[in-house]
């Protein structure tokens, strides 16, 4: 008996593959989406795009309960909703997993371990399915905290404990970094050149301290590597849910509240990182200026604009610097006076 490796099932509607004429569009998610205030109209934004066709959606480890909840609460957007897990590199390959993927009209790909979705979706026909969905077919796609973390050009999917913020600036070869990728997997319009990071204030036992400083480590790392400063990061918060439009234009859908909503988008400031070497603390002040970063606290409404074709029009939120003198106890944050 051959093991197929992946599980499938419609939880409703019934798969058209004819009327629908997805928009496309990309919904970025913090990474804690459940019973966030707005929750509620991103996901609106997300499946009106699908044009009530067929929501898929993908993830390793087993199904779960994503395409219920939407065709509990948003029948009325699609025509179908199904979850697809795909957990070898041989199922990867399967035709029939082929055609699940190749009939969304949306895709969604769930949280969960970003290292199994590189080690069994990267380099299959399934990597080769999602991206024809984007960029030929051109529907809109979510990602949601491991979900997100693969879709930028740069993408890092640790397989062991992620890396700390403490741990990549003080030291930013740290052994919990190699598993930095660059352009080898998903390609999505209005992310390249991105690197991206969710979860970025939650502290608790497992994750001690917040993620601004990796995201900024993160960034450090790419530039470094590449010795290119044309490169970018998006890092959001776990209540924030950014919408890029097909026009590359994203805006934040969060709770509205003085924390845990907001969105942030880094770009280097003309100086590439004074300091990156192993075993010493990165050194990226260029007088306080180092890395330019726009902040949009997300509302239930969906606020802010950010152009993502220039990286400078910009529009309800504010800019800020961030640097480091040296290391996590020098890493800093100040605003930008406007």
């Amino acid at each position: 008996m051959v093991r197929q490796d992946f599980d499938y099932i419609r939880e409703c509607g019934k798969v058209s593959k004819t009327s629908a004429k997805p928009t496309p569009g990309i919904l970025l998610i913090g990474g804690a989406e459940g019973k966030k205030s707005g929750e509620d109209a991103a996901t609106q934004w997300f499946l009106k795009r699908a044009d009530r066709g067929n929501l898929l959606v993908l993830r390793c480890g087993g199904l779960g309960r994503h395409a219920d909840w939407v065709c509990d609460y948003y029948r009325d957007l699609i025509g179908s909703a199904a979850e697809l897990s795909i957990d070898s590199r041989e199922a990867a390959d399967d035709p029939e997993v082929i055609e699940y993927i190749r009939e969304a009209d949306a895709l969604f790909i769930a949280g969960g371990d970003q290292n199994a979705y590189e080690d069994y979706w990267e380099g299959t026909a399934v990597e080769d399915a999602i991206n024809y969905l984007i960029n030929e077919k051109k529907i809109p796609i979510a990602g949601t905290s491991a979900g997100m973390a693969i879709l930028g050009d740069y993408y890092y999917v640790p397989s062991h404990r992620g890396v700390i913020s403490s741990e990549i600036l003080d030291d930013p070869f740290h052994h919990n970094t190699k598993d930095i990728y660059r352009s080898d997997f998903i390609r999505v319009p209005y992310l390249k050149n991105v690197i991206t990071d969710t979860h970025l204030d939650r502290v608790n036992r497992s994750n001690p301290e917040t993620r601004y400083g990796r995201l900024f480590g993160l960034l450090t790392r790419v530039v470094h590597d590449s010795n290119r400063l044309s490169v970018f990061a998006i890092g959001l918060e776990e209540g924030a849910f950014v919408a890029i439009d097909d026009k590359g234009i994203a805006k934040v859908f969060g709770n509205g509240s003085a924390q845990g909503q907001d969105a942030y988008f880094l770009q280097t400031n003309g100086a590439l990182p004074e300091k990156v070497e192993r075993d010493l603390p990165v050194i990226w002040n260029h007088n306080g200026q180092a890395v330019k970063v726009y902040k949009i606290a997300g509302t239930p409404e969906g606020s802010g604009h950010f152009d993502l074709n220039n990286w400078s029009t910009a529009s309800g939120g504010s800019w800020e610097y961030w640097f480091t003198t040296g290391g996590y106890s020098g890493f800093k944050r100040h605003p930008i006076d406007n």
